[in-house]
């Protein structure tokens, strides 16, 4: 079993294309926070800001964290 390897950063500093050149030089599952928060809501990141706020948006992140942290052999990218 692998531990999770986890990016963390500003927006706009490259954790999405790291992390997945990390994980397909490492055989892990990649995961982005942000994406999935974007197919859980069936709308974009912006559009989730403008529409709900912030609040909502991070109530979200906090779901899909509490989802996946559990995982092993993946790494996680996740939101600026």
């Amino acid at each position: 079993m692998k531990s999770n390897i986890v990016l963390i950063g500003f927006m706009g500093t490259g954790k999405t294309t790291i992390g997945k050149f990390i994980s397909e030089r490492t055989e892990m599952d990649f995961l982005d926070t942000d994406k999935l928060i974007e197919e859980l809501n069936k709308m974009k990141i912006p559009e989730i800001f403008d529409k709900y706020g912030e609040s909502f948006f991070r109530n979200e992140e906090r779901k899909v964290v509490n989802k996946i942290y559990l995982k092993n052999n993946s790494v996680i990218s996740t939101g600026g």
